[in-house]
């Protein structure tokens, strides 16, 4: 009877490098797993944050209202595509959101790449000396493309104005957001897009002041 003579040298080195390539190849997969899942999830994120700043901007908060509910746009011709104003009749006051950098400073700069956007409000003619951040958590930098496009009626549809020194109703606002986050390491991610088209509901007496 013939005895076993085990695993030759060859036979054990061409194991050793199938199971290198089964290990190496188990990883390679692994990473890019976790590149596709840490990429989906910086999307939702930022779409996350992005959505939540348009929704208080277009329905309020606890103590603010919604530009669907205002009565009208405040004008400021040099800076409309970065800054939005609109009244409030019932409270007597002017909401304001600017997107501006500044994130980091804690207050509005005309300089710098930490733009993000700000709120304030006043019940008097000028603009707000305080802002406050609306992204808290500073998770997101907003960047260029980000900003306020305002429409008026005409014989053709709405029509987007750059000069709201006109005495014509604004009959609806596009907001438009651009996002990445702040997370170092993400840096080279595509930029989020989020937009929406308000109409007011109190259209009728919707002019500028």
């Amino acid at each position: 009877m013939e005895k076993n003579k085990g695993f030759t040298l060859m036979e054990m080195l061409v194991a050793l490098a199938l199971l290198v390539i089964i290990v190496g190849l188990a990883a390679f997969l692994y990473a890019r797993a976790a590149r596709i899942r840490k990429l989906i999830t910086y999307q939702n994120d930022v779409q996350n944050v992005l959505n939540s700043i348009i929704t208080e901007i277009n329905f309020g908060s606890r103590d603010t209202i919604g530009l669907q509910y205002a009565h009208d746009i405040w004008k400021d011709a040099d800076n409309t595509f970065y800054q939005l104003g609109f009244y409030d009749r019932v409270n007597e006051e002017t909401i304001f959101y600017r997107i501006s950098p500044g994130m980091e400073s804690g207050e509005p700069s005309t300089t710098g790449v930490d733009t993000t956007i700000w709120q304030a409000k006043t019940r008097s003619s000028g603009i707000p000396n305080k802002w406050t951040l609306i992204d808290v958590n500073r998770s997101i930098v907003l960047v260029s493309g980000t900003g306020f496009t305002y429409y008026v009626p005409s014989n053709s549809g709405p029509i987007a104005v750059d000069n709201l020194d006109v005495d014509t109703p604004i009959i609806a606002v596009k907001i438009v957001l651009r996002g990445m986050t702040t997370d170092p390491s993400l840096k080279t991610r595509p930029v989020i897009t989020a937009t929406t088209l308000v109409r007011p509901k109190n259209k009728p007496p919707f002019y500028n002041k």
